[in-house]
């Protein structure tokens, strides 16, 4: 990809391709510009800047709102992974509940609450009994819970503008569900966290190019094309901010083509679309968010070795796949020689992959469930694909 790199005397080409990546670059994974292209704004946030955002939020609440969370915080079955999710989500008061938790338990409680009722983070989707769900545990405190108050948007967009810079980034396709965060004005909700992006980039004085991404849910099949229409009205009224539109949620609940109906419009608007899929179902899924809803990208796709003549067809086309090692050892399961646990689990195939043509990307997916960063996702991938050159992660 960068050219100059060729123009280095050979004896250095040939050191870069000898030597193997692994934790001592670390810090020059940090400094290298990246893009990140698969990120989930619900999931970015470590417990320290939730727990920033949450403060915001709480000084905002009124002192009866405050008072009434604080009272119901311990109803909640927080030792029970399998009933807390729900029992916050009915609850009238979910945000002060959640900014409550944020604000009054300390690291210990908040690490076993979201962490420890799902170690280990291995094969979740059929080792765990919450199945899917127990991936997704850690993030029901910072996602909707916290995006959906007015107060949280400012500081949100300071916390991923300052983890960004910290991490390297300089593209940064965010991606979420603003139908989610304000039911009643999802555009509008848009409309504010782009004025709060441009507000912290200004503020930290970056260079960061950033884009929203709006999430479908497949599990929400009667809103799909409402969704849908929510990206391409806000791509016409916000402009290029809106980079297109995803479907994403368990695989299992819906096939793509029995949802492509709802993106008429997103095809007639040429809208770009990337799909979550093949990351733990068959190649055939892959198959139909390529051919039935004409992805550009796709999320993962890890399955797509087992039909060949679908992979040459992505190789025709460039559809890139977004990989996440991290996120994919944690849903799917993958062996890491960093975890013994996971010895007899399969070989990630990045490797295959990249070697028959397809074009990739390294990605973190939810960076604070999955506690990592873009460099450690490189590095995950060394450890988990045999090892890359340096030169290959040039």
């Amino acid at each position: 990809n960068w050219r100059g790199l060729y123009r280095l005397p050979p004896r250095r080409i040939d050191e870069l391709r000898q030597t193997r990546l692994d934790a001592r670059h670390r810090p020059l994974l940090v400094a290298l510009p990246k893009a990140e292209l698969h990120c989930h704004i619900g999931g970015i946030l470590d417990l320290p800047a939730q727990r920033q955002v949450a403060a915001a939020v709480w000084d905002a609440l009124a002192a009866a709102e405050r008072a009434r969370a604080r009272d119901q915080l311990e109803r909640i079955p927080w030792t029970d992974p399998a009933a807390w999710p729900a029992a916050l989500r009915a609850s009238t008061q979910r945000t002060a509940l959640a900014v409550a938790a944020l604000i009054e338990f300390d690291d210990a409680r908040l690490n076993s609450i979201l962490y420890a009722l799902t170690e280990p983070r291995l094969a979740l989707r059929v080792r765990h009994p919450l199945g899917f769900a127990a991936y997704e545990l850690p993030g029901e405190l910072s996602g909707s819970a916290l995006l959906a108050h007015p107060a949280a948007l400012q500081p949100c967009a300071r916390a991923i503008v300052a983890w960004a810079g910290a991490n390297g980034l300089w593209l940064l396709e965010l991606r979420g569900s603003p139908h989610k965060y304000r039911p009643t004005d999802p555009l509008g909700w848009l409309a504010d966290f782009q004025a709060a992006m441009k507000s912290a980039v200004r503020e930290a004085g970056s260079a960061l190019r950033w884009g929203f991404i709006v999430i479908a849910d497949r599990r929400q099949r009667d809103r799909i094309a409402a969704v849908v229409d929510l990206a391409c009205d806000a791509r016409e009224r916000l402009g290029a901010v809106v980079l297109g539109c995803d479907l994403a949620g368990d695989e299992g609940t819906a096939r793509p083509e029995e949802l492509a109906p709802a993106f008429e419009r997103a095809f007639d608007s040429c809208l770009p679309l990337t799909i979550h899929a093949g990351e733990g179902e068959a190649a055939d899924r892959i198959w139909q968010a390529a051919y039935r809803l004409h992805a550009d990208r796709i999320g993962h796709g890890l399955t797509l070795l087992a039909r060949p003549e679908l992979l040459e067809k992505f190789r025709e086309r460039r559809i890139a796949l977004e990989l996440c090692p991290t996120s994919n050892r944690e849903v799917v399961g993958f062996a890491d020689p960093a975890l013994p646990a996971s010895a007899a689990l399969p070989r990630y195939p990045l490797r295959e992959l990249w070697a028959a043509g397809l074009p990739l990307t390294l990605c973190t997916d939810n960076p604070g469930l999955s506690r990592t960063t873009l460099a450690d996702e490189y590095l995950a991938a060394s450890r988990m694909s045999g090892g890359l050159s340096l030169w290959e992660t040039l």
